[in-house]
């Protein structure tokens, strides 16, 4: 199996179920499984109570999907359904590692609890590509802990390529989900102790490229 990861780029935002419509039925005709649909359902409210939540070109993500293939070789009708949803579409193939597993259980469709913090960055480019994977995976990874004490789960994507020819150049894509809506918007519930805080924006600069980084809050919907 091989886990895919579409990223739907527009100005207008594409309804979540609108998008489940299109793409499980899609997904589940060529044997895919494990698929998710997060959407910017409540970007309003992030901006409005969190607007430091949302980094770099955020209001552009119009919704992602996620799920696993038996092969890369069929997505051909997943592809050209989604190309009708917005103006670009990014897409990537990805390694997946679970670094904490999501506690909440959902039945088929159903809105995951809380706010995914979903995250895309590449590595600036003075840093070696076995350098960044060394402070993302066994640095970065570590220190986020303490530095997000209230969230239930974490997972990392590495990207292994492109699929689409207009995908933005990135190797990480990350998920963090948050209890609540008030625990992500929360500086003092968001972030532990300052200590902390400050030794992560020190390390950031060794895998982090923030001239292209982009980060936001959405809600998951789940389907298997």
């Amino acid at each position: 199996m091989e886990k895919l990861i579409y990223v739907l780029v527009s100005s207008n935002p594409v309804e979540s179920a609108r998008l489940a419509d299109l793409v499980v039925p899609e997904v589940r005709a060529l044997g895919g499984e494990r698929i998710a649909v997060l959407s910017p359902d409540r970007s309003d409210e992030i901006k409005a109570r969190g607007p430091g939540r949302l980094m770099g070109a955020a209001e552009s993500i119009a919704g992602v999907v996620q799920f696993w293939l038996p092969a890369l070789d069929v997505r051909g009708p997943v592809e050209e359904a989604l190309r009708g949803l917005a103006p670009e579409l990014w897409g990537y193939i990805v390694t997946e590692s679970t670094v904490v597993p999501c506690p909440h259980e959902t039945v088929d469709g159903a809105r995951v609890p809380g706010i995914t913090q979903w995250s895309l960055n590449d590595k600036p480019a003075d840093v070696a590509m076995e350098d960044f994977y060394r402070e993302w995976q066994e640095v970065h990874s570590k220190i986020s802990f303490a530095l997000h004490p209230a969230r239930d789960s974490y997972q990392r994507n590495a990207v292994a390529r492109r699929l689409t020819p207009e995908a933005r150049s990135c190797l990480a894509i990350t998920l963090e989900r948050f209890p609540s809506l008030e625990v992500f918007t929360d500086d003092a519930r968001y972030f532990g102790d300052p200590a902390v805080v400050r030794e992560m924006i020190e390390h950031l600069p060794t895998f982090y490229d923030f001239a292209s980084a982009i980060s936001t809050g959405l809600c998951e919907y789940r389907y298997a």
